[in-house]
């Protein structure tokens, strides 16, 4: 049992390592990729431990602040003077912090949480904010994957067509207008394209990589926790929309890019899903 728990942790290796190498071979300076290598050690010392002692992040005594500070970590990002008016990022000395991709996952969790004990007023103007201000951000890939899996369970969790309507028409309004208005930000090579280094590979090389993201959301999809199936799947839709994302636009590539933000934010995913699926009282 013990060793079943630790093995979704894995799934990330494959995606990190095939991004480092791509990074390396077209010379990447190695203070870029060894970042991803160094926080794919951290966060699964930090998983192990976290699943091991079955503490679940969205059920601690810290519950109510985690929506409240998500959102107050995303509006931060506005104080940083950003890039050619792209506010996504708060920095930590040398190293940019993607707010979202780190924190949207538990958000995503929490909300399910309050959309079952404090009704849906609270989780549809919780998800409006934060939908807000991704659009000011903006980031057309994290508001779509964050809108999609809201939609749904909003949807799931009222009687009323008209509610339902009203949530689907405002936040797919939002979608349409964050995609139609991009920012104008350049690819990086190692963050974005990191596919096409992948390809540059060989084309095997490129299954694999192709393989090794499409893996990334399968346990949410297809081995829900018994006691919490929808808001694992729609963390696996969460997960598909952004891969999908990157490779359409010029968006991170979670994982296989640069970036530690991504595989922060995935680990916090597997520590819930583990702890949900293998201790009942954790949802």
């Amino acid at each position: 049992m013990l060793l079943r728990k630790f093995i979704p942790i894995t799934i990330t290796i494959p995606s990190i390592a095939i991004g480092a190498l791509a990074m390396y071979l077209n010379h990447v300076p190695i203070v870029i990729w060894s970042q991803n290598i160094a926080c794919l050690v951290l966060m699964s010392f930090v998983s192990l431990i976290m699943i091991t002692y079955k503490f679940n992040i969205s059920r601690s005594k810290y519950e109510k602040f985690i929506v409240p500070v998500a959102l107050f970590l995303l509006i931060l990002t506005f104080v940083n003077p950003g890039m050619e008016s792209v506010h996504r990022w708060i920095s930590i000395g040398t190293v940019k912090l993607n707010i979202a991709m780190i924190a949207l996952p538990i958000v995503l969790i929490e909300l399910w949480n309050a959309l079952k004990t404090k009704g849906l007023k609270y989780g549809n103007v919780g998800a409006f904010i934060i939908i807000l201000v991704l659009l000011f951000q903006p980031d057309a890939s994290q508001l779509t994957g964050f809108a999609i899996p809201m939609m749904i369970m909003i949807s799931r969790k009222t009687n009323s067509k008209v509610i339902r309507l009203l949530i689907i028409s405002v936040f797919s309004l939002f979608i349409i207008l964050s995609w139609t208005y991009l920012d104008n930000l350049p690819p990086v090579n190692y963050v974005e394209r990191i596919v096409n280094m992948v390809a540059d590979m060989g084309f095997l090389w490129l299954i694999l990589g192709v393989i090794s993201l499409a893996i990334l959301p399968m346990p949410f999809l297809l081995f829900p926790p018994k006691c919490a199936e929808l808001i694992s799947r729609c963390i696996g839709y969460y997960y598909i929309i952004i891969i999908l994302s990157a490779l359409l636009g010029n968006f991170p590539v979670p994982l296989m890019g640069y970036g530690v933000s991504p595989i922060v934010g995935f680990y916090i995913s597997l520590i819930w899903y583990v702890n949900s699926k293998y201790n009942e009282n954790a949802v």
